[in-house]
């Protein structure tokens, strides 16, 4: 009986520290937001070595944005608190015979100023499923002089969309929100 007792105590505190730990950021990843540097803000187009162009763009703690580069494209949708992103990514990527797989996980950026350079980079990275860590490095270089673009922002001409009090129902209700990107 008291065998049995100590089972369930056990279990019910290795499921406690699970959740716990799952709550801090995904994938056991706990990284403490700093403040963000001086003219520093999430919004911006960037290269990254790993990952290729991206284009972020930052509302409030809201951040969205795009990137892509020759053998794959993806979108991330997270919040920003101080000088951390975390995020969610969904990617797809050309395979052999043109065949797109589409992965998902989770992630986070740190956003710094090199202070050998002045260069705004984001250092961080990436999991799959829910795990925002594991995978590997995800780091960017901000572009000088650059405004961010969305994907979504174009029309299938290719021209940026019209503002919602322009379009063509004048309704606006056809909009996709921030939440409609996965």
């Amino acid at each position: 009986m008291r065998t049995q007792l100590r089972s369930r105590v056990l279990l019910i505190a290795t499921l406690s520290a699970s959740l716990a730990l799952s709550a801090c950021g995904g994938g056991g990843v706990n990284i403490a937001a700093g403040s963000m540097p001086a003219g520093g803000s999430f919004s911006g187009v960037y290269h990254s070595p790993q990952y290729g162009d991206m284009n972020i763009i930052q509302n409030g703690s809201a951040v969205v944005g795009d990137y892509k580069s020759e053998m794959r494209s993806g979108k991330i949708q997270g919040e920003a608190e101080g000088d951390v992103m975390r995020f969610e990514w969904v990617e797809s990527k050309a395979m052999i015979g043109n065949r797109p797989t589409e992965t998902r996980g989770h992630g986070y950026f740190r956003y710094k100023i090199d202070k050998s350079n002045g260069d705004h980079v984001l250092t961080g990275e990436w999991g799959l499923g829910e795990a925002a860590s594991g995978g590997g490095p995800w780091n960017a270089y901000k572009q000088k002089n650059k405004e961010p673009h969305l994907a979504s922002e174009k029309n299938s001409s290719g021209g940026e969309n019209p503002p919602a009090d322009e379009d063509s129902t004048g309704s606006g209700s056809d909009k996709k929100s921030d939440d409609d990107l996965f």
